[in-house]
This record gives structure tokens, sequence and C-alpha cells, in this order.
């Protein structure tokens, strides 16, 4: 049995899969990273990786972080329907109400995965990384360093 390795963090947006690999294909050299895309049914992957040795041993060992803290990771991107209830706490940066359901009903939103190497709470890398991917969805591309 394989075991996984990585830690997963989920987004839902509108931001379309070929505008955010297209994007984050821009900054992946600003990094130094390289990346290898592929797809399998109706999803799509960007893999990224600094150098082959990095790539080589992640295909060996899974998800690590290596003597710099720097490690491979993943975008999953799909197509999707999201049909379901949330619970609202806070809506434009105000939360004075008490929470309440609200219903979700959208027929094309676009579902990314982001698999990073360490939690963003213990690598500077992961947490750089992630706060990178938040901006492209964002459109707040103005990031010198990761």
């Amino acid at each position: 049995m394989t075991e996984l390795t990585g830690i997963m963090y989920g987004f839902y947006t509108n931001k379309s899969i070929d505008d955010v690999f297209f994007s984050w294909i821009k900054k992946l050299s600003s990094i130094h990273y390289k990346y290898e895309q592929s797809a399998f049914r109706d999803e799509k992957f960007l893999f990224c990786y600094k150098n082959d040795e990095m790539r080589d041993y992640h295909l060996n060992y899974g998800y690590n972080l290596n003597l710099n803290g720097e490690g491979c990771f993943l975008i999953e991107a799909k197509s999707t329907k999201l049909n379901g209830i949330a619970t609202l706490f806070e809506f434009d940066s105000a939360s004075d109400f008490e929470p309440y359901d609200i219903n979700l009903h959208f027929n094309k939103v676009f579902y990314y995965v982001l698999v990073l190497p360490d939690l963003i709470e213990n690598s500077k890398f992961c947490q750089d990384i992630h706060n990178l991917f938040i901006n492209i969805l964002d459109r707040q591309e103005n990031i010198d360093k990761y």
C-alpha cells in the first residue's frame, strides 16, 4: 500500500484553469522552479520542482523539504459544479451577526488542490507558495520572491 504524502489545501474559485496555470507558470521562473503539466480524466496537474534531483527524490520518497527548506509541490485542477450549504460566520470582513446557513448553487466553478510538502504553519517555503497561489487567485501578482 502506498502512503500518501503532502498537505492538501483546497480552493473553489471562478478563476479558470488556463488563467491560473498561465499565471503560475510565469511565476515559477522567478523562483527558479520547473514544471511538468499532465491531465487524467477531467483533472489537470501542474507538478513543480527546482531540479531533477529534487524531482527524483520526490518520486522515491514523496513530498518533503530539503536542507534548504524547499520541496516539490503540485496543483490539481478541475471544473465542477458546487451545490451545497455553508454556514456564514463572516461577510465582507463583518462578523457582527449570528451565523446562518446559506445555499450555494454554481453550475461551473473551478476547484484547485495545492499539495505542499509541509503545513504552512511549519514552513516558510510552504507559506510563501500558499500565499503566492492565493495572490494568483486574487490577481495580485506583485510578489518578487515566492
